[in-house]
C-alpha cells in the first residue's frame, strides 16, 4: 500500500490573499502530490479558491484587532483546526497567522511550520513612543515564534530577514530568503513594442490599494506639480479603499480623488494586464515592501517604474537600469523622475526592458515555487523529534 499524500494548510488573515497571491503555489502543491487545503477568514473570495477544487477551512480573525479576548479567540481557533485536520505541515502567511500559528502549532501539535514574513508592520518600523513599547513587550513572543524548534522563517527581502536577526528574534540557519509569491511571465507579457512613443496625455499609473503607506498623497502632490507647469499626463489608480486596515484613505479621501478633472479612479481591476499595457509609466511611492507584487507585474509588461529606494521596492528596482528610485515621501523627487522619463521616452523604453530581464531572471513564479517546494521536502523529510513540554490549552 502506497503511504498517504503529505496534508499541509496554507493559512492567512484573508482569503482575498490566498487567492491573489498564493494560488499558484496552491495549484503547484497539489500537482506536486499534496493534500493541500487552506485556513482564512470566509470572504468574497472563498468560492474563488474552493471553486479551484481547495477546501477553505474558516478561521476567525480580525486583521486590525487588538482586542484581547479577540485574539484569544483567533488563536484557540486555529488550535481547535489544527487538532481535528492533523496536517503534516503548516505554512503561515502575514504576521498575525505566523504568530497565532506557530503557537497552535505547538499546542496542537504540528511539527513542521513555514512562516511567511511578508513585511514587517509599524510594530517593527513605528518610532512612536507607544509602538515601541508595544515592540519591546511583544519581542519575546516574537522570538517564541521565530525561534521555534522545526519551523522555518521565509523573508520576501534581505533588509527584512536582516532586522529580524539583527534583533534576535531569529537566527540565520532558520531564515530562507525568497523573492515574493512570483508573477507569470508569459501571462503578463509586453505589448508590441512602442519606443519612442507615449500618448496623449500621457497615462500615468498609480497600481495599489489606497492606504497612506502605499504613497499616494505623493503622486498626487507629483501630478499637480506637473501639471501647474502645463505636461499634459492623466493619473490613473487601480485600487480600493481596505476597510481592514488602519491606514485606508476613507470615503471623503476617495470623493475628493474623484473631483480631480485629470485623475480617473478605477478601483479594484480584476486582470491588470490590459491596464499595464494601455500605461506609459508606473509610480508606486510605497514607505516600505515586504516584496511588491505590482512593480513585478508592471516590470514583466516592460513598464518604466518610479518607485521608492524603501525595501521591498529596490529589491525589484535597480536605480538606472530598471527603474528610478526616489527618496521617501519626496513629491519633488517624483516630479523631477517623471518629467526626466517624459522627455527620454527611448530611456524610459529601455529601462521596461531591463526590468523584465530581471524579472525573467529572478522573479518567475515557477522559480519561487520550485523554492518553496524545496522547503517542503526539506522539512517533511526530517525526522520529528517530539518536545519535552508542550502547551495543552482547554478547549471548551
Amino acid at each position: 500500500m502506497s503511504p498517504s499524500p503529505s496534508k499541509v494548510l496554507l493559512v492567512a488573515n484573508t482569503s482575498w490573499y490566498l487567492y491573489n497571491f498564493r494560488l499558484p503555489l496552491l495549484r503547484d502543491l497539489r500537482s506536486a502530490g499534496y493534500q493541500v487545503e487552506a485556513v482564512a477568514p470566509h470572504d468574497t473570495y472563498t468560492a474563488k479558491l474552493q471553486a479551484e477544487g481547495f477546501t477553505v477551512h474558516p478561521w476567525l480573525v480580525a486583521r486590525s484587532s487588538i482586542n484581547p479576548l479577540l485574539e484569544m479567540r483567533a488563536l484557540l481557533d486555529l488550535v481547535r483546526t489544527y487538532q481535528r485536520e492533523q496536517p503534516d505541515l503548516v505554512h503561515h502567511f502575514t504576521i498575525k497567522a505566523c504568530l497565532y500559528g506557530t503557537l497552535a502549532a505547538k499546542a496542537a501539535p504540528v511539527h513542521r511550520v513555514i512562516n511567511a514574513v511578508t513585511g514587517l508592520g509599524h510594530v517593527f518600523l513605528g518610532r512612536r513612543k507607544r509602538t515601541r513599547l508595544l515592540r519591546r513587550g511583544l519581542k519575546p513572543l516574537y522570538r517564541a515564534v521565530f525561534m521555534a524548534r522545526r519551523a522555518r522563517v521565509v523573508f520576501q527581502n534581505a533588509d527584512d530577514q536582516e532586522k529580524l536577526i539583527q534583533l534576535g528574534l531569529t537566527d540565520p540557519s532558520r531564515t530562507r530568503l525568497i523573492r515574493g509569491s512570483g508573477v507569470d511571465v508569459d501571462h503578463f507579457t509586453p505589448p508590441d513594442p512602442s519606443a519612442g512613443r507615449f500618448h496623449s496625455p500621457l497615462q500615468l499609473l498609480f497600481p495599489s490599494r489606497l492606504i497612506r503607506e502605499k504613497g499616494m498623497e505623493e503622486v498626487l502632490e507629483a501630478c499637480r506639480t506637473l501639471w501647474r507647469q502645463g505636461v499634459a499626463l492623466e493619473l490613473l489608480v487601480a485600487g480600493d479603499l481596505d476597510g481592514g486596515n488602519r491606514s485606508s484613505l476613507t470615503p471623503a479621501d476617495l470623493a475628493a480623488l474623484r473631483a480631480e478633472p485629470r485623475l480617473r479612479c478605477l478601483g479594484h481591476v480584476t486582470d491588470m494586464r490590459a491596464l499595464y499595457a494601455a500605461s506609459d509609466i508606473v509610480v508606486l511611492p510605497s514607505w516600505r515592501e515586504g516584496l511588491s507584487r505590482a512593480l513585478i507585474e508592471a516590470a514583466a509588461m516592460e513598464r518604466p517604474i518610479i518607485t521608492t529606494d524603501v525595501p521591498g521596492c529596490r529589491d525589484v528596482v535597480d536605480h538606472g537600469r530598471t527603474g528610478l528610485l526616489v527618496p521617501l515621501q519626496n513629491a519633488s523627487a517624483i516630479a523631477l523622475a517623471l518629467r526626466l522619463l517624459i522627455e527620454n521616452p527611448s530611456l524610459a523604453a529601455e529601462l521596461g526592458r531591463n526590468a523584465r530581464q530581471k524579472v525573467l531572471a529572478e522573479f518567475q513564479v515557477s522559480l519561487v515555487n520550485d523554492n518553496t517546494l524545496l522547503q517542503y521536502r526539506q522539512l517533511l523529510a526530517a525526522p520529528i523529534r517530539p518536545s519535552r513540554f508542550r502547551w495543552r490549552p482547554r478547549l471548551a
